[in-house]
């Protein structure tokens, strides 16, 4: 910020690096914040709660498919709290030509570590803190990282042309960064991606609770029956279907599949730099390749 340039290369002018300092003291409402790492259920679990709060708000629950993302009818109803956000940048990364960016804003989303949020206003929030198996997360993003055009050095035939340190890495900070935060946050409730997805609509249910919003449970059924995996594809066209870089086509015989020498660098790895694990089983048998629908 200091350099005005921060992403990609692209000069940012003062009098925008000056606005990120009253953001950051008086961090606009709500004072609620969906937290989650990459590859852990985002798309999913955002795209249900848009179309569940809409739904109980007598919305169509509607959604379509653009640019790489999914957007409801009313526009996304949480952004990313960032570096974007004060910049105004929002509107020139993304683009939708069949409805608006963003609706009402009713949360934040992060996926960063705690320490990373640059907000004063976070010990004020209520904040859902979703996490998933780490294992799981680097495997997936080693099958993004093999479909995304602009990552053509990593391939499926070749698991060392994936950098596996580098995405462990990540999710070890993530771990303890909001592992610790939970020690002293009085506001931070804790979901598993793998408990929501047996039961979404008790676990979300209790998220709109915490976060005081009325959503009735057949609304967050049919939400979460909308973005289901088989309901998101009907809306990507199908030359993007092995493509698509938000929604996953992997089947059984694609999860699970880290070669047994790196899953075992990997777990010991967890089990030396891991100060919270919350709760997950990362030993050399802990079975983590589970195909969700």
């Amino acid at each position: 910020m200091v350099l005005g340039d921060i992403h990609y290369g692209t000069p940012v002018p003062l009098s925008r690096r000056l606005a990120c300092v009253p953001f950051y003291f008086a961090t606009p409402t709500p004072r609620r914040m969906f937290a989650v790492p990459p590859r852990s259920g985002t798309t999913w679990g955002q795209l249900g709660m848009e179309l569940a709060l809409n739904l109980a708000r007598k919305g169509d629950g509607a959604y379509d498919f653009e640019n790489h993302r999914f957007w409801p009818t009313q526009g996304r109803i949480g952004q990313l709290l960032d570096w974007r956000v004060p910049l105004g940048t929002m509107a020139r990364e993304f683009s939708r030509a069949s409805g608006p960016l963003l609706g009402e804003q009713i949360f934040w989303q992060a996926r960063d570590p705690y320490y990373r949020i640059r907000s004063a206003r976070l010990g004020e929030m209520k904040i859902v803190l979703f996490t998933r198996s780490i294992l799981a997360v680097v495997e997936s993003a080693y099958f993004k990282f093999a479909a995304a055009e602009d990552h053509p050095e990593v391939t499926l035939d070749d698991q060392d042309s994936f950098d596996w340190d580098e995405h462990l890495d990540r999710s070890i900070e993530f771990f303890n960064s909001w592992g610790d935060a939970m020690t002293w946050h009085p506001g931070i409730r804790h979901f598993k991606f793998e408990d929501l997805k047996r039961d979404p609509v008790a676990g979300f249910s209790e998220i709109f609770e915490f976060w005081g919003l009325d959503v009735p449970e057949d609304c967050v059924a049919e939400g979460f029956r909308r973005a289901s995996k088989q309901e998101m594809m009907k809306r990507i066209s199908a030359d993007e279907h092995g493509r698509n870089l938000r929604l996953s086509t992997r089947g059984t015989d694609q999860r699970g599949i880290i070669e047994p020498k790196r899953r075992r660098r990997l777990s010991d790895r967890l089990e030396a730099e891991l100060i919270y694990d919350f709760g997950y089983d990362f030993g050399y048998d802990a079975d983590y390749g589970v195909a969700y629908e």
